[in-house]
């Protein structure tokens, strides 16, 4: 009897072991490339925004959404959580406190200030292009 016989055995139950451990989807690359997209969103008066800026893909069409946050008016996408070339429904958000609200209306705030935080949304468009360049910058009114 060959002592390596059994090898090939071992070999398809580790191989099928390894394929039931595995979450679904795990390895496999998604369906539509995601691009690097970075860049600037300010006020027309020149104010950065903080806040977030998303991609959606216009309707019609089929790719991720994509949202990242936006620190001093600039944002970056990686390869890894970035919008699919194509055309793009992009919405921006900034959050404005009820206490800076009140306060630049010359209002001292008394306590908790009632509603929450305010949010300033803006909608816009891009066409990506797979080749790049993978820079948008939005001047928003």
């Amino acid at each position: 009897m060959n002592a390596t016989a059994g090898c090939p055995r071992v070999v398809w139950f580790g191989v099928a072991t390894v394929l039931l451990i595995l979450p679904p989807g795990c390895g496999r690359g998604s369906a539509f490339e995601r691009l690097p997209v970075g860049g600037t969103v300010s006020l027309a008066g020149g104010e950065k925004l903080n806040g977030t800026i998303t991609f959606l893909p216009v309707d019609g069409t089929q790719g991720p959404a994509a949202i990242a946050s936006l620190v001093n008016g600039e944002y970056q996408f990686n390869r890894h959580n970035g919008p699919a070339a194509g055309p793009q429904r992009v919405i921006v958000n900034k959050t404005i406190s009820k206490k800076s609200i009140m306060d630049s209306r010359g209002k001292a705030p008394s306590g908790q200030a009632a509603g929450g935080p305010q949010k300033i949304e803006w909608k816009q468009s891009a066409d990506l292009k797979a080749e790049g360049p993978y820079r948008c910058d939005f001047k928003l009114d």
